[in-house]
C-alpha cells in the first residue's frame, strides 16, 4: 500500500469527480469540458496525490517520442487549461502545485469512491475523551490531555472520518462521567476512552474503543512503556483504532496517520503545555505559551506545529489590542512560513498564515483561500473553522459565520475558546440574546476564558444593560484579558450613560497605561464614539489605519461604530482596510 497509487474507476476531490472509465471530469454532477491532454495530466496527478509528478514523466506518458510538438509550450498550455477547469491558480493553488524545474503535485485530498466488497460497515465518527489519571501530578494531567489530543490529530488525517474532541479545558476534575451518553448526544458511532498511570519515566496506558450505542467493546489494549516510547505508543493506538473503524485508506493516508512532527518528548510536552496556555486568551497565557514554544523549538528546530502555534501566540494578542502589530506580525509571519516550509500540508500552518494575511495585510480573498485550504487538509481542525468564522463575520456574511463557528464547536464541544468564539460571532451578527446565552455557556465551561466576558459585555451594552456590561468588562480585565480595549469599552458605555466623570477616569487610566504599555488608537475611537464626538473618533481611526491596527478588521461588524459608519471618512478607512465594496461588488 506504500505507493498510494489508485486504479479505481471514480476519484473525488472537493466537489469534483473524475470518472476514469468514461474519461469525464464532473463538478457537482455536471460535466466539465476538458481536452484530452489536460485530462490525462489530471488522471496522473490523482493517481498519486501528494507525490511529485515530474515533467519528464508527463512527457513520456502523454507526449510520445514520435510526436513533433514543442513540449514545454504543450505542457504549460495543458496545465493552464486544467487549472482553468478546476478554478485554480498558480499563484494561490488549491489543487495543482508547481515545483519549478521539477514537476507538479496534486495538493487536495483524493477520495476513492469505488464500491467496496461487502462486509462490516465502516465507522464514520468517533469521540475522543481525555484519559483519566491515577494521580494529581501536573505532568500526568498534561499527558492525559496531550495523548488523546495527538491521537485526535492523527485520526483527523483520515478522509470521511468525523473526529470529535471532548475535553474539559479548565478543570481536569470536570471530566464527563458517562462518555457513552455524551458520544450518543454528539452523534458519534464510537468513543475512545483511557486511563493513564505514570511513575517516574514509566507509563501505563489502558485504552478502550466502545460502541456509543450499547457500550460494546470494539477494541481495548494496555500499553506499558518508558516515557521515551510515548510516540510509538500513540502511533500504535492510532493504527489500531483506524483498523477497527474499518475505513479504507491509501498508503499516503496511512503515512499521515502516524507522521511524527518531533521525536523529542520534552519538546512535545512543552508544545502541549503551550497550547493550553494560549487558549486562555489572557496576557499571561500568551506570555507563557510563547516561552514554552520557544523552548520546544530550541529543542527541535524542525518541529512544524510548534512554529505554527508560536505564530498564533505572537499574532493573536494583536486582535486584543495588546501588542503593536508592526512588531508582532513580521515575527509571526516568519514563524508561519517556517512551519509551512517544514510541512506544506500542515493545516495549522495554513490557518495561521491566513489569519496573518487577513488581519495585518488585509488581503481578504487570499486569507479566505488559506482558511479553506487548511480545512480541506484537515476538516477536523476546529481552530481553522474558528478563525475562518471570524473572517466571515467581519465581512458581514453572518449566516456563514455562525455555521462555521458552530462547526468548529461541534468538533471540540468542551473548548472554552470555541464556545466563546461562537458567542463572539453571534455578537457581530447582532443576535444579542443568543450571544448572551452562548457566552454564559462558555463561562460555565471555563469561567477564566476572557473572550467570553468581552462578548457578554458588548451584548449587554447594545441591549442597554449598561451596569451589566461594565461588570462583564471589568471581570474580563481582572482575569487578565485585553486591558486597553476593555477599558475603552467601559469608557464608551459611561459616555452613552452620560457619566462624564466615568469617561474622564477611563481616559486618565488609558493615558497612564500608555506610558509603559501599547495602547491602540482605536481605543480612543471607541471612547470618542460613545461621547458622540464624531470628528475625533474618525481622527483616531485614521491614525489606527495608518498604524495597521488589527482591530480595524471589525470596522464593518462592530456595533459601537453604527453611529459613524455612514460618514464618507469612515467609508474611506473601510476601503483601505479592504472591507469596502468596490464597484464590481467585491471586497
Amino acid at each position: 500500500m506504500g505507493s498510494g497509487q489508485s486504479s479505481n474507476a471514480v476519484l473525488r476531490f472537493v466537489g469534483f469527480e473524475l470518472d476514469k472509465q468514461a474519461g469525464e471530469l464532473r463538478k457537482d454532477g455536471v460535466r466539465v469540458r476538458l481536452q484530452e491532454q489536460p485530462l490525462q495530466i489530471l488522471r496522473m496527478l490523482l493517481n498519486q496525490p501528494g507525490k511529485i509528478i515530474t515533467r519528464e514523466e508527463l512527457r513520456q506518458n502523454i507526449w510520445p517520442s514520435d510526436t513533433f510538438v514543442d513540449f514545454d509550450h504543450g505542457i504549460n498550455n495543458a496545465i493552464k487549461r486544467l487549472r482553468e477547469a478546476l478554478g485554480d491558480t498558480a499563484e494561490t493553488p488549491r489543487f495543482i502545485e508547481t515545483l519549478p524545474k521539477r514537476g507538479y503535485r496534486f495538493m487536495a485530498v483524493v477520495e476513492d469512491e469505488t464500491p467496496r466488497c461487502s462486509g462490516p460497515a465502516a465507522i464514520d465518527s468517533i469521540a475522543v475523551f481525555p484519559f483519566e489519571t491515577a494521580s494529581s501530578d501536573p505532568d500526568t494531567d498534561y499527558l492525559a490531555i496531550g495523548i488523546p489530543g495527538s491521537i485526535t490529530h492523527s485520526l483527523s488525517q483520515i478522509p470521511n472520518l468525523r473526529v470529535i474532541s471532548w475535553r474539559s479545558a479548565g478543570n481536569l476534575e470536570g471530566r464527563p462521567t458517562d462518555p457513552l451518553a455524551i458520544g450518543r448526544k454528539l452523534g458519534a458511532r464510537v468513543v475512545l476512552t483511557g486511563r493513564i498511570w505514570q511513575r517516574a519515566n514509566k507509563l501505563r496506558l489502558h485504552v478502550d474503543l466502545l460502541g456509543a450505542e450499547n457500550g460494546e467493546e470494539v477494541w481495548g489494549d494496555q500499553y506499558d512503556s518508558d516515557l521515551t516510547e510515548l510516540f510509538a505508543v500513540q502511533d500504535s493506538i492510532a493504527r489500531e483504532v483506524s483498523q477497527k473503524l474499518r475505513l479504507k485508506m491509501t498508503g499516503e493516508t496511512e503515512d499521515r496517520l502516524v507522521k511524527r512532527h518531533t521525536e523529542n518528548i520534552e519538546a512535545y510536552q512543552l508544545y502541549v503545555r503551550a497550547r493550553r496556555w494560549c487558549e486562555k486568551r489572557s496576557a499571561e497565557g500568551f506570555k507563557r505559551g510563547v516561552e514554552y514554544l520557544r523552548q520546544a523549538i530550541q529543542l527541535d528546530p524542525n518541529y512544524a506545529p510548534a512554529h505554527a502555534e508560536l505564530a498564533q501566540c505572537i499574532s493573536v494578542p494583536c486582535y486584543y489590542g495588546s501588542v503593536d502589530p508592526n512588531l508582532a506580525y513580521p515575527k509571526a509571519r516568519a514563524c508561519a512560513l517556517r512551519a509551512l516550509e517544514l510541512d506544506p500540508y500542515l493545516a495549522e500552518g495554513h490557518a495561521v498564515w491566513a489569519n496573518i494575511v487577513q488581519t495585518y495585510e488585509w488581503k481578504w480573498a487570499a486569507a479566505e483561500k488559506g482558511f479553506q485550504r487548511a480545512i480541506e487538509l484537515n476538516p477536523n481542525y476546529a481552530t481553522g473553522h474558528y478563525h475562518y468564522s471570524y473572517l466571515l463575520a467581519e465581512t458581514m456574511r453572518s449566516d456563514e459565520a455562525i455555521r462555521e463557528a458552530t462547526e468548529a464547536l461541534s468538533r471540540d464541544p468542551m473548548s472554552a475558546l470555541l464556545n466563546a468564539g461562537l458567542a463572539f460571532v453571534l455578537l457581530l451578527a447582532r443576535k444579542y440574546d443568543r450571544c448572551i446565552t452562548q457566552a454564559m455557556t462558555a463561562i460555565e465551561v471555563d469561567p477564566n476564558m476572557t473572550l467570553s466576558y468581552m462578548a457578554l459585555g458588548t451584548a449587554y451594552a447594545e441591549m442597554g444593560k449598561y451596569s451589566d456590561a461594565i461588570e462583564a468588562y471589568e471581570t474580563g480585565i481582572t482575569l487578565g484579558g485585553m486591558f486597553a480595549l476593555q477599558k475603552a469599552f467601559i469608557g464608551h458605555v459611561h459616555a452613552r450613560c452620560g457619566n462624564k466623570e466615568g469617561v474622564s477616569k477611563i481616559q486618565r487610566e488609558l493615558q497612564e497605561f500608555a506610558a509603559t504599555n501599547y495602547v491602540p488608537s482605536v481605543a480612543c475611537a471607541f471612547v470618542y464614539d460613545g461621547m458622540g464626538d464624531r470628528d475625533r473618533a474618525l481622527e483616531a481611526l485614521e491614525v489606527a489605519c495608518k498604524n495597521r491596527e488589527t482591530t480595524l478588521v471589525f470596522l464593518r461588524s462592530w456595533p459601537f461604530f453604527d453611529h459613524i459608519r455612514h460618514d464618507p471618512r469612515f467609508h474611506d478607512i473601510e476601503r483601505r482596510v479592504g472591507l469596502r465594496m468596490s464597484c464590481s461588488g467585491k471586497i
